[in-house]
């Protein structure tokens, strides 16, 4: 496949995986309102605290998913549809091994965490100890579906991606709006639907790998060497996912232990941004991942680069369009989406917005890492920093500092890891240039952001009505920032793509 070919095949990806965003965006959203308000505050932030241990437990299946993901694609770049089987094998045995440790570890030292130190009144423990049941067998399913799942990014077989994770949210909505009439208790009703759903999916990813990937068969695997290669990739990424979702997670709990459900519920809000965030940039990344990886087993190292720089960029811009309206109009827009909330909501959601851009830029260059597959040194020396924020956040709140500190050490945190990131890039990939990072992509970067920014500040100051002002402000940061970014923020090869990637999409729709 030729350069041209696999620009397109980006391009139609893209869109379709934007597509899927912001269907599950939008879908999402309305069920967090609709199951905040269903179950109450209270038992929503309960809700999140349970889950938010179940999610320190999966990320560990996410490193395994990546790690599965960038050997599937390095085999598909070297053409070896042998060691594609291969890879299937020893990884679903890896994944059943995991599905093993997640019921010893939730049944034992998970359970007595839920019963015996985390702040729950205690009519409502026995409906956590039910959810919390139902979220140890959801995360069996999403373990076991990653070999699968894993096997379709790496074919490129977005649209089907898309048509999945589109039903996924379709149901967690109808999970949220069946809590109107349910007959049981609703956090264990919503647990139960929600166990459902992961099944169903599971079921799903089954079917389709086994009928459309011929990969998708297992064989008792012999090959100790990729066994040990692939833990080996996956133990040190997994340094890197056990800090980011410690940072999260284990900062819940111990905000629940300092402050209760209600600051966590506020929280709980504030981290669907990341949410939406993260499913942003996954959209792009699911796209370019497997090309920057296949590119590199190919050795086109000039093709890779411009992958590289161009999502940066995107992402990037992006969430400049997105994020910015949504800073200088948190109050209005939260009071839309949820209802009334307190400054603890606001501020949460604006400090973690701030931090998720930060975050977003450190994907592009992770994926050059794994594609090299020098993961130890440059997991150690960036996560260095983020595990820091765990004992830093437990620190000051001993010390008194209100709960939104965590999020500045996070964001503090993050900065000094992008640096380090970008040091261990040009360590580990010859072909990169920290001096065309910061001509091509940061200063263009700093400019327009400062330009966007004090455009809607002047602006925005001129409308009282809050709707109004909202709209406003949208449009004009979509406006601004996409001039802008044409004209200063893009090279002359990006701006070539871009034209190239609507000719494609309307001669497809045409």
């Amino acid at each position: 496949m030729n350069n041209h070919s696999k620009t397109n095949r980006i391009a139609w990806n893209t869109t379709l995986l934007y597509f899927r965003m912001i269907v599950v965006l939008l879908v999402n959203l309305y069920a967090v309102r609709i199951l905040f308000n269903a179950l109450g505050i209270v038992d929503y932030g309960i809700y999140n605290v349970v889950a938010g241990i179940i999610t320190l437990m999966s990320s560990i299946s996410g490193v395994l998913s990546a790690a599965t993901q960038r050997y599937y694609s390095h085999a598909i770049g070297e053409g070896d549809n042998d060691k594609l089987q291969k890879i299937f094998s020893v990884s679903l045995s890896i994944h059943v091994a995991f599905a093993l440790l997640i019921v010893i570890v939730g049944q034992t030292l998970g359970l007595w965490f839920i019963n015996n130190e985390l702040v729950i009144p205690d009519d409502r423990l026995y409906a956590v100890n039910w959810i919390y049941q139902f979220s140890i067998i959801s995360l069996v399913c999403l373990a076991l579906q990653v070999p699968f799942s894993a096997a379709m990014i790496a074919r490129e077989d977005m649209g089907l991606y898309s048509v999945v994770s589109i039903v996924e949210s379709t149901l967690k909505l109808l999970a949220a709006l069946s809590l109107i009439i349910a007959p049981l208790d609703r956090l264990i009703h919503y647990g139960a639907f929600s166990l459902f759903i992961s099944v169903s999916i599971l079921i799903s990813f089954i079917y389709v790998g086994r009928s459309r990937y011929a990969e998708c068969r297992y064989k008792r695997p012999n090959e100790r060497v990729l066994f040990l290669e692939l833990l080996s990739f996956s133990g040190w990424t997994l340094l890197g996912s056990v800090a980011n979702v410690g940072m999260f997670q284990v900062n819940t709990i111990l905000t629940n232990i300092f402050f209760g459900p209600i600051v966590n519920a506020a929280r709980a809000i504030s981290i669907q941004f990341i949410y939406a965030i993260n499913s942003f940039t996954g959209s792009m990344l699911l796209a370019v991942r497997p090309q920057m990886i296949k590119s590199f087993a190919e050795g086109d190292f000039h093709y890779m680069n411009k992958v590289f720089y161009l999502s940066n960029k995107i992402i990037y811009y992006g969430l400049l369009i997105v994020c910015m309206p949504i800073i200088f109009e948190m109050e209005v827009i939260l009071n839309l989406w949820i209802g009334d909330v307190d400054f603890d909501t606001q501020l949460f959601s604006k400090l973690i917005l701030v931090y998720a851009i930060i975050m977003a830029l450190n994907n592009p260059i992770s994926i050059v890492i794994q594609a090299t597959g020098k993961v130890k040194e440059y997991h150690i020396y960036v996560e260095s920093f983020t595990l820091m924020v765990v004992p830093a956040t437990y620190i000051m709140y001993n010390l008194g500092f209100e709960a939104y500190w965590t999020y500045v050490v996070m964001i503090i945190a993050a900065i000094l890891a992008h640096v380090v990131r970008l040091v261990c890039l040009k360590k580990y990939y010859s072909h990169f240039s920290v001096d065309d990072y910061i001509k091509l992509f940061v200063y263009p970067a700093v400019l327009i952001t400062s330009a966007v920014t004090s455009v809607i500040v002047i602006t925005g100051s001129l409308i009282t009505d809050p709707l109004s002002r909202v709209l406003f402000v949208t449009v004009q940061s979509v406006i601004i920032t996409s001039i802008l970014v044409y004209v200063f923020g893009l090279s002359k090869s990006e701006k070539i793509f871009i034209k190239e990637s609507i000719t494609l999409l309307r001669a497809k729709y045409q």
